[in-house]
């Protein structure tokens, strides 16, 4: 519109076209308000897409720190940057003064230990002795003065420790066949009555002896060694015994084993307290599994109040339906990780392990940055809570212990502590993480710690309840542990007979560790008398029991305190 065509136009004209103009403006300005709500709108979406994303990536990157720390974390408790050679460690073992009593402070990672002054010399008098003398070599018998023949006047001494590797030999056992003359002169037939006396051998048609069997065991369930080596071994002794005839003697003597087992089992279900625990294993010829596949071992074992009794499961599964099987017909605590499978198991009070949940703190902390703000941070706080409660719970043991020397009185002083300090002090800790929860949702290992603990806190409190339940499952955990060594060394089983044939060994072997037996001479002395039971007898066959305390004393294995009073008690008799 010009100038010349507002000037001919009417009031009323212009009138229209301000009206016409004014709404185009507004409708224009409309739109352009809605347009930047739009993009309000997708920037507000997009910073919460970047903070989930950021949260994401905290996650992973933390996730990330665990399993670097994990794979690395031998590397974090070398004693020094320099690794010494083997010879190098020799030598300067060689030049340490053995009666040294400077304590030497060691730093392993974050954990400072004071090493033991080195023990003296240690005498062996207990040992047998075997004499020996040296014949004089011809021509050092000449004096060297006069020339004249010397002869002997005294012996000095040197003592040496020998070790001599086992013999392997061939026992051929005779066995008496008796005859009766009398029923040849007498009898209408004119025949002898012939009887072979009653031997009972642990395989009637095999090789294998008790000894032998008893060390095979020891050496795969107790040391560690695959059936190969066990084999290679045998061999440098000039006899060759494949590994399958080694692997079917083991499972040949699930017939003695196997009501022991049982025997155990039994004695274990009527307890007030048991531990369970639980690990990986791998089968190769598992019927509906691939041979990659993973199967679980687990472990049932007596509380540190009760005779030790370390029970193995196999199963080709972690379902809940293992251990309610296992533990059908139990009734009492039950105290184990936060794995849900337990809870199928019925009538049972869950007890949980704090030292696990502890661990999960320190797992958080761990990957924090090494600062000022790490000694103050939410993490370094917990795990101060949290160990208060468990060296709060440890003095009050032994305090106990100090106190009445009546298991009775003992744990009845135990369980009233406990309720009257602990559980007020376990209260306030878990008030505490419920404070610090809010502002550690962005931090993934810390967040799951708490969560772990306040999800499960009735469980984790329990101990504060009962004395004869421990605040952890550690026992547990060590009873475990052998045969995870183990698995690294051996890797798989071949089949099912054979996992379940080991899960029976270990039972037997840990327990009989546990109760301070020594294994071989143990399972020498079941291989050589269980053939001669009735194996349904379990008055008889409790006599041979790891925790029977009426087995032989040669079985039982010495510690070294009591091997020093020994020493020291023959000693004074002299």
């Amino acid at each position: 519109m010009t100038v010349k065509d507002i000037d001919s136009m009417s009031f009323d004209e212009l009138k229209n076209e301000f009206i016409q103009f004014r709404k185009m403006m507004m409708d224009h300005i409309s739109e352009q308000e809605k347009q930047i709500q739009d993009y309000k709108k997708k920037n507000e979406e997009l910073t919460v897409n970047i903070k989930e994303l950021q949260l994401e990536l905290a996650i992973e990157k933390e996730k990330y720190k665990q399993v670097v720390a994990a794979k690395y974390q031998s590397q974090k408790n070398q004693i020094a940057l320099d690794m010494p050679t083997l010879f190098d460690d020799i030598e300067e073992e060689a030049l340490k003064v053995e009666d040294s009593e400077i304590e030497e402070v060691i730093t392993v990672g974050e954990h400072t230990r004071v090493r033991r002054p080195k023990e003296q010399h240690l005498s062996y008098d207990h040992l047998p002795k075997v004499d020996e003398y040296l014949s004089v070599p011809e021509g050092e018998d000449i004096c060297e003065k006069c020339g004249s023949k010397m002869h002997i006047k005294k012996y000095q001494t040197k003592e040496e420790l020998v070790y001599e590797p086992a013999r392997l030999f061939v026992r051929v056992t005779h066995i008496p066949v008796l005859e009766c003359e009398n029923c040849q002169i007498y009898s209408e037939e004119g025949k002898s009555t012939y009887h072979t006396v009653t031997h009972h051998f642990l395989f009637d048609r095999s090789i294998c002896s008790p000894e032998l069997l008893a060390y095979i065991i020891d050496m795969k369930y107790n040391n560690g060694l695959p059936l190969y080596t066990i084999e290679k071994i045998f061999q440098r002794d000039h006899a060759i015994i494949p590994r399958q005839n080694i692997s079917n003697w083991v499972i040949g003597s699930m017939k003695y084993l196997e009501p022991l087992y049982n025997l155990m089992k039994e004695d274990l279900l009527r307890m007030k307290l048991i531990h369970a625990d639980e690990t990986t294993t791998q089968v190769l010829n598992e019927e509906g599994k691939p041979s990659t596949s993973t199967s679980y071992m687990c472990v049932y074992r007596s509380n540190k109040h009760e005779v030790p009794i370390v029970l193995y499961d196999y199963h080709s599964t972690r379902s809940g339906d293992c251990p309610k099987e296992f533990l059908k017909g139990y009734s009492g605590y039950l105290e184990s990780d936060a794995y849900d499978g337990y809870n199928k198991v019925e009538n049972v009070i869950r007890c949980l392990c704090n030292v696990h949940a502890l661990r999960k703190f320190k797992d958080s902390y761990k990957l924090l940055p090494n600062n000022k703000e790490r000694k103050t941070s939410d993490e370094a706080k917990a795990i101060q809570k949290y160990d208060e409660i468990i060296h709060h719970s440890n003095l009050i043991d032994e305090k106990a212990a100090e106190k009445y020397s009546n298991p009775e009185k003992r744990m009845e002083y135990i369980t009233k502590r406990r309720k009257e300090e602990l559980k007020p002090k376990f209260e306030k800790f878990l008030s505490y993480l419920e404070e610090i929860e809010p502002r550690n949702k962005g931090k993934y290992s810390m967040s799951k710690a708490i969560q772990y603990v306040l999800n499960n806190k009735e469980g984790l409190m329990e101990f504060t309840n009962d004395a004869i339940i421990p605040h952890d499952n550690t026992s547990c955990e060590r009873s475990i542990r052998p045969f995870v060594v183990i698995r690294n060394r051996c890797k798989f089983s071949v089949s099912v007979h054979g996992a379940q044939a080991s899960a029976m060994i270990y039972s037997l072997v840990i327990s009989c560790i546990e109760n301070k037996q020594n294994p071989y001479m143990y399972f020498t002395h079941l291989f050589e008398n269980l053939p001669k039971l009735d194996l349904t007898n379990k008055e008889e066959l409790r006599k041979y029991l790891p925790y029977n305390r009426e087995l032989p004393s040669y079985i039982r294995t010495l510690s070294k305190s009591e091997i020093k009073a020994i020493l020291n008690e023959a000693k004074s008799q002299v």
